[in-house]
């Protein structure tokens, strides 16, 4: 995997970009760093990787 720390950040910036439009649902930015980690644990438990673009080898 890439960077853990940057691919937790993206995620965590893009939940909380998801619920900065919704008033009744918030979210604070360590909950959506909390979210971000066990997101990126439960892909890799499912022995998914995340890669950058440049990372992938061909097949």
């Amino acid at each position: 995997m890439v960077d853990p720390h940057q691919v937790n950040t993206i995620i965590a910036t893009t939940i909380c970009a998801f619920f900065k439009g919704h008033p009744d649902a918030q979210i604070g930015a360590e909950e959506a760093k909390l979210l971000a980690k066990q997101i990126t644990e439960a892909l890799n438990g499912a022995g998914l990787q995340i890669a950058a673009v440049n990372e992938i080898t061909p097949r």
